[in-house]
Order: C-alpha cells, then sequence, then structure tokens
C-alpha cells in the first residue's frame, strides 16, 4: 500500500524524526509511506492512506471526498484546531453522566471583529462576573487556533487590570477567541495520548514560572499513571469524539489542586517528543501498526 503523511513544510522541518518513524514503521507492514508536502499534496496521485499532520480540515475531506483513509478524519481535524468548537461538539456529544458535574472552564467566545469590545469595562465587567464569579476573579484569553501554549493570556484581576487587557487584545488581533474562567491547578496538567480510540498513555504536565504548563514554554513532563476511574472518565471524552474514528491525539485535561480532571482542549496534532523524552513509548511503531490493522 502507498501511504502519504502530509505536513506544511515548516513543520516538517521540526518533525523529521517523527515522519522518518512512520516511513521506517509501514515497511514492517508493507506500506511504502512518504512525506509529501502540505503546499502540493493535491498535486500527487491517490494513496491507499493518509497521515494528514497539517492542522488543516480540508486536506482530510479532499481524501475523504475519493474514498481514501485518512487520519485523522475532517470533523477531529476541525475541532481539534478550534478550541471554541472542541467544546461546543463535547457539550453536545458527552454523556448527561459527565455533564452533571463540572467538565470544563467556564467560556464565552469572542470574535475577532468583537475583540475590541473586551475594552469596554462595563462588558468586560459583566462577562467575568458571569465567568468566574466576579468581576475581578482571573479569566484566561486565547485564540481559538493557537498551539503550543502560545496566544494564552492571563488576566489577573479580571476587569479591574485595563492595561494588561489592552496588551492581550493588540496581540490576538485578528483572531477569533474564547475567554475562559480560570481553574486553580497549580500549572498542572495532563496530557492523554489516544490511539486508535484507545487511551495509549498519559503525561503530567508542569508549569515552571507559568500559569501554563506547556513542555514546549519549558515546564517539566513525566509519566502519569491514569486510575482506573480516570480512564473510564477520559474514555467518555474519546467516545464522544467518535473512537476508534480517532488515529492519533492527544486529550489535555487540567488537574485542579483537589485531584479533578477538567478538560482543556484536543491537540488534534499532538506532538510525540515528549512522550519519547519521558517513557518508553513508541508512538509512532504502534500508530502505524495500527493503521495496518485498520485498513
Amino acid at each position: 500500500m502507498k501511504g502519504y503523511i502530509i505536513y506544511q513544510s515548516i513543520e516538517a522541518k521540526k518533525n523529521t524524526e517523527f515522519i522518518e518513524k512512520i516511513i521506517n514503521e509501514g515497511e514492517k507492514y508493507s506500506i511504502s509511506f512518504e512525506y509529501v508536502p502540505y503546499e502540493e499534496y493535491q498535486e500527487h496521485a491517490e494513496p491507499d492512506i493518509v497521515i494528514n499532520r497539517t492542522r488543516d480540515y480540508r486536506t482530510s475531506r479532499f481524501y475523504e471526498n475519493k474514498g481514501v483513509a485518512v487520519f485523522n478524519p475532517a470533523y477531529l481535524v476541525h475541532i481539534g484546531n478550534n478550541k471554541y468548537e472542541a467544546v461546543k461538539y463535547l457539550s453536545e456529544h458527552l454523556t448527561y453522566e459527565i455533564k452533571s458535574n463540572k467538565w470544563a472552564a467556564n467560556t464565552w467566545f469572542v470574535g475577532k471583529q468583537e475583540l475590541s469590545s473586551l475594552l469596554d469595562n462595563e462588558y468586560l465587567s459583566r462577562l467575568v462576573s458571569n465567568l468566574a464569579g466576579s468581576p475581578s476573579n482571573d479569566v484566561v484569553i486565547k485564540s481559538v487556533d493557537g498551539h503550543g501554549g502560545n496566544e494564552v493570556f492571563l488576566l489577573e484581576n479580571g476587569a479591574g487590570n485595563t492595561e494588561k487587557l489592552k496588551d492581550i487584545v493588540e496581540k490576538l488581533k485578528g483572531h477569533d477567541c474564547i475567554v475562559q474562567e480560570r481553574i486553580e491547578s497549580n500549572s498542572s496538567d495532563i496530557r492523554v495520548y489516544i490511539v486508535g480510540g484507545k487511551i495509549y498513555a498519559a503525561v503530567l504536565r508542569n508549569g515552571k514560572d507559568d500559569f501554563r504548563a506547556n513542555h514546549s514554554l519549558g515546564g517539566s513532563a513525566s509519566e502519569y499513571k491514569l486510575m482506573s476511574s480516570q480512564k473510564s472518565y477520559v474514555m467518555k471524552f474519546v467516545e464522544a469524539l467518535g473512537g476508534n474514528k480517532i488515529g492519533m491525539a492527544g486529550i489535555d485535561f487540567i488537574l485542579t489542586k483537589d485531584g479533578k480532571m477538567i478538560f482543556n482542549e484536543i491537540e488534534e496534532m499532538a506532538g510525540s517528543r515528549m512522550l519519547y523524552e519521558c517513557t518508553d513509548y513508541n508512538i509512532a511503531a504502534d500508530y502505524v501498526k495500527w493503521i495496518s490493522l485498520f485498513v
């Protein structure tokens, strides 16, 4: 079988090792993978299998319309690269059992055209009160399409921090955004890796001098062993997201001070560098093995 692994050129340079692993593992299962740049994928002959690592759902749809097996599917690429769409999708697909308790931060969408409305003190005070309980409580403001902790900002003291807010609005100009209550967490979160619709591994990330826990921002990472109750909880999210329609992705949960897991975001194009650094898992090998059995 012929397979493509598609990246944007700039991303491919940062992920050459992962691309090589996919190509090498494919040979074990008679799948001839090759890297194809996003900028020219439509010019190539039709393959049997596509691993879409572009964050562009239209790439997946292009192949889906041709009957090609593509991972991840278009709907998952879409919601996995738009933080607001992910929350919306899960709110419609999660079971009542999960939604009857707090499962995500209170969230409000602000389109790029309305971003400057946050500078209206009356509007912001009302918004922060509704999200976080008081106009002086902390909120997090982030673009819907940022990655690696970029374009994520903490607005401390909520509506009372006018100068910081001006700076945030300026930095987020041109982006659709969400405003969320801040979940107290000691800057800790859990990345749960999903392969083939099953929990593959989990990593605990701790922020370093930052409310964000992202490894790419200098945070530490270590393997995290999920308890059976946590696995059951996470699987409710996996099932809501389509089960084995998920090829490889990450689901991030904020770990609260009292040990609860609060959904943060789906990382559809989950990076594996952190997993290789702190565990003995070979996710590329296991991902390709699953693909070979799936198709």
